[in-house]
């Protein structure tokens, strides 16, 4: 099974992030509620995202350690972009994940599916046993996801972040 292809699920399909994802992913990324979490903005151009989509294209730390991983998740319906998900897999057999969903597509159980396809995907595909994640400890609906995945805090914290595991 390839680590990277297209992923589907019942309602999505995540697609690994390419250059050609930008125009429609900028509109996606463009609200700024998305960002109360984050440690980052909305992007501020299309010319912007593609540049950073060219550099994840890439699929590797620049140390070559680590395998950064993206997909754009869209409504296999419709085709409509909801956001995306991430892992930093790494040679221990652990892995990172993120993601981040339109303010449209909260509440619908999107990030749910999106997160267990992606953690199914890196199980079969790249032999992962621990997946982790960090979480501002102020943003409850993301908390309320890890957990109905069976993420459970490992009691480090770092600021205002809390660190889950599976």
């Amino acid at each position: 099974m390839d680590l990277l292809g297209v992923v589907t699920t019942e309602r999505l399909r995540l697609e690994p992030i390419t250059t050609g994802h930008a125009e429609a992913m900028f509109a996606v990324l463009g609200h700024p509620e998305m960002y109360e979490y984050l440690d980052e903005s909305p992007p501020d151009s299309v010319d912007a995202l593609r540049q950073r989509y060219r550099a994840l294209e890439r699929r590797t730390s620049p140390d070559g350690t680590e395998q950064w991983l993206n997909w754009a998740v869209r409504r296999a319906e419709d085709g409509h972009h909801l956001g995306y998900v991430q892992a930093t897999v790494r040679a221990d057999g652990s892995a990172s994940v993120a993601y981040v969903f339109s303010p449209g597509a909260w509440g619908r159980g999107y990030a749910t599916e999106a997160v267990t396809g992606l953690g199914t995907r890196l199980e079969r595909a790249a032999g992962v046993t621990t997946l982790d994640a960090t979480v501002d400890r102020r943003n409850h609906r993301s908390i309320a996801l890890l957990e109905r995945l069976g993420f459970a805090p490992t009691g480090r914290t770092t600021g205002h972040d809390l660190h889950y595991e599976r």
